[in-house]
């Protein structure tokens, strides 16, 4: 990325810097700020400034836990493809070391992505058609492979990312229509999302209480369930 450049192994602004940390992040530590530095998940969003006029947006996709420097910090909304984001804003003076260039490969770090995208907490303002990507680049900054088809992360993807307005419905089916611009979704974690899907495999997941509750409404509102195949046999 021009914002930046390399020396030494480390990564220094190439000019005047704002880095934009998620503070949804901080809610299931995937930020933690240590005063000096802060350590966060590197799926952040960076802007520099010539003349005290302000770029645009750009995302730093570096999606495993790094750490930044920090020199001055605020808190701040940002305004990414139409959403409003409360961030943590970093700035950087030209020359300014913003963080180390190294990471040491380790399961850990795929781990903690895979942690992410179950909860459905990626930044909500990232294009749809670029996340098994930087899913990819995760595992290859991990160096690890869970050996399993690409076709198995895309179906995760595809079940934690709804239909904006109708979670029921998979933002996949829109999207891959072409009548979307790929941001106008929702996430919500796997745990929510059998709920609002099956009664069954919800009570067979956890909190039995409310995935009934969560049953009880989608036979109200008429919702149709899809039936897993353990469900047939038991049936059966």
């Amino acid at each position: 990325m021009a914002l930046l450049y390399a020396r030494e192994g480390k990564l220094y602004a190439s000019q005047f810097l704002e880095i934009y940390v998620p503070t949804d992040y901080e809610e299931d530590n995937f930020m933690v700020d240590q005063g000096i530095t802060v350590e966060t998940f590197g799926l952040l969003f960076v802007r520099g400034i010539t003349d005290g006029i302000e770029g645009p947006i750009q995302l730093l996709n570096i999606p495993t836990m790094i750490t930044i420097q920090v020199y001055d910090s605020s808190s701040g909304t940002i305004n990414v493809h139409g959403q409003q984001v409360d961030v943590m804003i970093c700035r950087y003076l030209p020359n300014s070391l913003v963080m180390g260039q190294t990471i040491i490969e380790g399961r850990d770090k795929a781990e903690t992505f895979l942690k992410l995208v179950m909860a459905g907490k990626l930044p909500r303002v990232l294009n749809y058609g670029r996340l098994a990507d930087i899913w990819w680049r995760n595992l290859e900054i991990s160096g690890i492979s869970f050996n399993v088809p690409s076709k198995i992360y895309e179906l995760i993807l595809a079940t934690v990312y709804r239909a904006r307005g109708n979670p029921k419905k998979r933002y996949g089916e829109i999207y891959g229509k072409g009548n979307s611009s790929g941001y106008d979704y929702e996430t919500a974690s796997v745990r929510d999302i059998v709920a609002s899907l099956s009664t069954f495999s919800g009570i067979a997941f956890e909190y039995m209480n409310k995935m009934i509750t969560s049953g009880i409404n989608n036979s109200l509102e008429g919702v149709e369930e899809p039936i897993s195949p353990l469900e047939k046999i038991i049936h059966y």
